[in-house]
């Protein structure tokens, strides 16, 4: 048996073929090649699931939606919202209270952290669930 170089052109061995489809070619272990390599990826959806997985790191369950902006956290039957919202000229993390009856919806949030500060806006969330639970 002797090995040797494909033959010009057979995909099988040259390559995935997704650059001829105009899709960028994967990095290392199959995921997507950093930015300088011209694939950008959204900076919201980069937000949302960093507030998703800090929120995880302190024990509380988190779910991500990316169509709303905004990440749901706690006990799905009342769950505090972290939303990404401009405020001061910049986009910062709001948390959203649950509807109440007779409370219009622009007065049931409240700004946490510019979005370079996750980790703050998710501190003053687990604050919040915490106190939720103790008094209810």
């Amino acid at each position: 048996m002797s090995v040797g170089t494909p033959p010009a052109g057979n995909r099988s061995l040259s390559g995935s073929g997704r650059e001829d489809r105009g899709v960028p070619p994967l990095g290392v272990f199959g995921v997507n090649p950093p930015a300088e390599s011209g694939y950008r990826a959204d900076p919201a959806a980069l937000a949302l699931r960093g507030m998703a997985a800090e929120l995880r790191a302190h024990g509380i369950e988190a779910r991500e939606d990316g169509v709303s902006g905004l990440v749901d956290a706690g006990p799905a039957a009342r769950p505090q919202s972290a939303l990404l919202r401009p405020h001061r000229g910049d986009l910062w993390w709001w948390m959203r209270w649950p509807r109440q009856d007779g409370v219009p919806s622009s007065l049931s949030g409240v700004p946490l952290s510019p979005v370079t500060r996750t980790s703050d806006a998710a501190r003053r969330i687990v604050g919040a669930l915490s106190t939720s639970a103790e008094g209810g």
